[in-house]
Formats: structure tokens, C-alpha cells, sequence
């Protein structure tokens, strides 16, 4: 895995990237329309993605727009994000996350003149850390080639505004884009350490859940465990071999159990990823 950018375990934006159900060959979107049954979620479309990245070198300068913003001017949902390196250390780093722009004016003026020092907020990150980016707060950097789970919604807008100086006609700016949709001021962002549970022989860590965003979870299998969840739950294994349910899963593979399935029963050695959605009912 160190040598691939991103891996798209579970994401469904039709005609673009949507994820095939191999049981029935459909793409993601078209599966989720036409069982509702299995999800139980009232969403229009497919609510939540989850990803593996491993980024090296340079990360553009850049933030993600709400929904309101990205449904108004591209015909797809927003996109609020979070993000945990696999593979936790007392390593930490510095990553700037957020502005420390008084208005609008000033970001600007400090885009337009580089002033990054001056532009950015940053925050310390210890490796095994979440960190939550919400709409609207820029990021970006220099990656150190870790493996990153990342969970979000089912969303893909990326509004760049530098990009090393690079003159690449696929990766565009948008100056404009990201004036609109920046946090003047910069809502509370930060690292958060989160320690696992133990729950019925397994070890769960709890990473985020908020209702109309998304839910992400990690379940680490040392032989035989169970998990009960009401909601449905997509698990991508990434690290050892098992089975949930009897099915088998291994390296890079995804299992979505349906709603309401009851009792979850897990065997093996393995580390999964999962992500769910819990819906706001405000917006539905």
C-alpha cells in the first residue's frame, strides 16, 4: 500500500467514482436506490465515503465546500471529512490546519502575496491522532508518506488555492471558490487522541459521529468478538485476515452489513475500518 495514493474502499458518486457491488455488479449508487432495505436511510443518494491514503511530498493548499455551496454550483454534495494514521507513535508533527485571517480582505491579501506563515493556524498531530476537517477550513502541506484512514462524506469538491507553483491544467485553482467558501472566522478545529474500548473480545475505537456527517469506528479482531450496531456498517480490512459472519475478508476488502442486522460475530486476526451514517432528521 505505501506505493498508492488513495484507495476508494466505499464511495458512490455516480459517473465518477462508484464503487462496483460484486454480488450483483452494480455500482454503489445504483445498489443503494434500489434496496433501501438494506440501509434503511432516507438520504437521496449515498451519504458517506471512506478511503486509505498515503501521502508523500507535496499536498495542495486547499479546502472542501459545505453541501448548500457544492449542490448550488456543482451538483454534488459538500464534503466534511476526518482523518487517522494507521499505525500510531509518540511521533507528532505540525500541520497547518485552519487561517488566522481577521476578514476576507486580509485573506485575500495574504493569498494573493504568499504569506502562508501569516495565513495559517496549525496544530500538532501525534501519529494514531483524529482530526476532524469541517467545510470550509484550509489545509494542505507536505505529506510524510504515512497510511491514513480517511472517513467522510460522499462528496469529492476540492477547491485548490496553491499548488506549489505547479502549471497542471488537470488540477486547476479556484481562487474564487475558496473566497466564498472559507471559515471567517475559523471554527475550533484540533487533534483528538481516542482510546479503545473493549467490547465483547474486541477492540473498538470510536473515532466521530454526528448526525447528517458520518460515523467512524475501527475494530481490532484478536480471535473471536461480536458488535451489535442498528445502523448499516461498511468494514474494510486493513491488515490481516478473518471473517465476519463466516465470510471471509482479507487485505484491501469490504463487507457491508445490512441495518438492523443484529449481533455482528468476528474471528480472526485483522484490523477493519468502518463507516456508517446516522441521519439528521432536521434534513430529511
Amino acid at each position: 500500500m505505501e506505493n498508492i495514493g488513495t484507495i476508494y474502499h466505499v464511495i458512490a458518486i455516480p459517473g465518477q467514482l462508484d464503487n462496483t457491488v460484486r454480488e450483483t455488479g452494480e455500482p454503489l449508487s445504483v445498489f443503494y436506490e434500489k434496496n433501501p432495505q438494506v440501509f434503511q436511510c432516507r438520504e437521496k443518494s449515498f451519504p458517506v465515503r471512506m478511503t486509505t491514503t498515503a501521502n508523500s511530498g507535496f499536498q495542495s493548499y486547499q479546502l472542501h465546500p459545505d453541501d448548500a455551496y457544492a449542490e448550488k454550483h456543482e451538483n454534488q454534495k459538500g464534503k466534511v471529512s476526518g482523518a487517522v494514521a494507521l499505525k500510531a507513535s509518540d511521533h507528532v508533527s505540525e500541520w497547518l490546519f485552519g487561517n488566522k485571517a481577521k476578514n476576507l480582505e486580509d485573506f485575500k491579501r495574504m493569498v494573493e502575496n504568499k504569506d502562508w506563515k501569516n495565513l495559517f493556524s496549525t496544530i500538532k498531530v501525534k501519529d494514531g491522532d483524529y482530526v476532524h476537517t469541517p467545510a470550509g477550513v484550509i489545509h494542505g502541506g507536505y505529506g510524510k508518506g504515512l497510511i491514513s484512514a480517511t472517513f467522510g462524506t460522499n462528496g469529492d469538491i476540492t477547491y485548490r488555492f496553491y499548488d506549489n507553483d505547479r502549471n497542471d491544467p488537470s488540477r486547476p485553482l479556484h481562487l474564487q471558490e475558496v473566497y466564498d467558501c472559507v471559515n471567517i472566522p475559523e471554527v475550533p478545529v484540533g487533534a483528538k487522541a481516542v482510546e479503545p474500548v473493549r467490547e465483547n473480545g474486541l477492540l473498538i475505537y470510536h473515532y466521530y459521529e454526528k448526525a447528517g456527517e458520518y460515523v467512524a469506528k475501527r475494530f481490532i479482531v484478536k480471535g473471536k468478538g461480536n458488535y451489535s450496531y442498528q445502523g448499516f456498517l461498511f468494514l474494510t480490512c486493513v491488515n490481516g485476515e478473518g471473517t465476519i459472519e463466516d465470510m471471509p475478508i482479507g487485505l484491501g476488502e469490504t463487507i457491508l452489513v445490512p441495518a438492523d442486522f443484529g449481533e455482528i460475530h468476528f474471528d480472526g486476526d485483522m484490523d477493519l475500518i468502518a463507516i456508517s451514517y446516522i441521519e439528521d432528521d432536521k434534513d430529511v
